[in-house]
């Protein structure tokens, strides 16, 4: 770990914030503080982190995809942050 990068903090962090920009609109999580309901609401679902990244990354059911729009490390940070924390 550890060494520059600057910003964003932890993943948990980077997560929260990637969550806040791109999915807070749609879906509802209390841990992010977000109540969008054109999504399925998270803290309901609970997914496991592999189901949320390949979600993200491929869309599908209406949910655009964000491979072309977030980085990797953005997407596991928000996958990791969603499955810590749905339903919490």
């Amino acid at each position: 770990g550890g060494g520059g990068g600057g910003g964003g903090g932890t993943p948990a962090a980077q997560g929260k914030s990637v969550f806040t920009d791109n999915c807070a609109s749609c879906h509802t999580l209390e841990a992010a503080g977000a109540s969008g309901t054109v999504g399925p609401n998270l803290d309901e679902l609970k997914p496991p982190k592999a189901i949320v990244q390949k979600q993200v990354e491929n869309g599908g059911g209406g949910m655009p995809a964000f491979k072309d729009t977030l980085t990797p490390e953005q997407i596991s940070a928000v996958a990791t942050f969603v499955a810590s924390s749905a339903g919490k």
